[in-house]
């Protein structure tokens, strides 16, 4: 009777494994002090693409020990910043900012950044993790949803 429960117990464990490593993600995980507002975004619009800094690939890279994929889609922190006066968004997974957008790009986030700071919350937009023509990360923010008044 002990070898069957002992025989159980291991194929239980190496079940809860193999579940927990099929939905796990590959990161990078954000972690975030108080509830986001995530971004409303659009697939049918070209995303903005992220001027990366020069450091980003190291916190761009799968947190995971499996071979990383070649595209996956990322939690990003976004933030506005004003520099040289123009309005520009900064990307971050955490503290570690990954990068700029391009001003016109950052226009389109624009709204929806003056209104989460007025609530004091962060916004975290979806962002497309691929490789570039070198073989290095390159990061795409999806662009917002349009805003529709009734």
């Amino acid at each position: 009777m002990g070898d069957w429960l002992g025989g159980l117990g291991g194929r239980w464990r190496r079940a809860v494994n193999d579940f927990k490593e099929q939905f796990q993600m590959p990161g990078p995980h954000m972690f975030l002090g108080q509830e986001p507002v995530l971004v409303g975004y659009d697939r049918s619009l070209q995303p903005a693409d992220v001027a990366l800094d020069p450091d980003a690939q190291q916190w761009l890279a799968p947190t995971w020990n499996q071979p990383p994929p070649d595209f996956s889609e990322v939690f990003v922190l976004l933030a506005g910043t004003e520099g040289g006066g123009a309005f520009q968004v900064g990307v971050y997974i955490n503290e570690h900012r990954l990068g700029i957008l391009a001003t016109g790009d950052s226009a389109d986030f624009r709204a929806i950044l003056a209104a989460t700071r007025a609530d004091g919350k962060p916004l975290v937009g979806v962002a497309i993790r691929d490789r570039d023509a070198s073989g290095g990360w390159a990061l795409h923010v999806y662009r917002p949803e349009a805003v529709r008044l009734s």
